[in-house]
């Protein structure tokens, strides 16, 4: 991070917000042309600080009313298994976000599907069916406290 510069930066910060910016308001927030706005957007993804730029999607507006987190353990953390398991849970479409952790539980996934029936088929056909599985827990959320893309620098 220490590479960027001030502009950079607050560039980043404005993006993240939102990536669907005016480039008047851009070019007087920042003190910068057009072009250099444009330059610095393109160095950045260049550069892997910008990865993607996406709609923020209400689940429940397309029908997807359940969001379940999940933790699972493995039966061993031999490295094979473990990239066993990573490749099939990233070919889950339920699964919106999985992390690999150090601790209780070898994973934790959040699957979001449209009911409770939908997560007990994606467990009974899914998720269980990947070898080497030794618990799986599931917490259902019954509300959102905090959902954020924003990453504070």
């Amino acid at each position: 991070m220490d590479t960027l510069g001030k502009q950079e930066l607050e560039l980043l910060r404005i993006l993240q917000k939102s990536s669907r910016f005016d480039i008047t308001d851009l070019t007087e927030r920042l003190n910068m042309s057009r072009t250099s706005i444009y330059d610095k957007i393109k160095k950045l993804e260049s550069e892997g600080y910008i990865t993607n730029y996406v709609a923020l999607i209400d689940p429940k507006k397309v029908g997807l009313n359940f969001t379940v987190i999940i933790t699972v353990s493995l039966n061993s953390q031999q490295i094979e298994y473990v990239e066993e398991f990573s490749k099939k849970i990233a070919t889950l479409d339920e699964v919106v976000e999985a992390y690999v952790t150090g601790g209780i539980f070898d994973y934790i996934l959040k699957v979001v599907v449209q009911s409770p029936e939908a997560f007990s088929e994606f467990i009974a056909t899914k998720l269980s069916v990947i070898p080497n599985i030794s618990k799986i827990k599931s917490s259902f959320v019954m509300s959102h406290i905090k959902q954020s893309t924003e990453l504070h620098f």
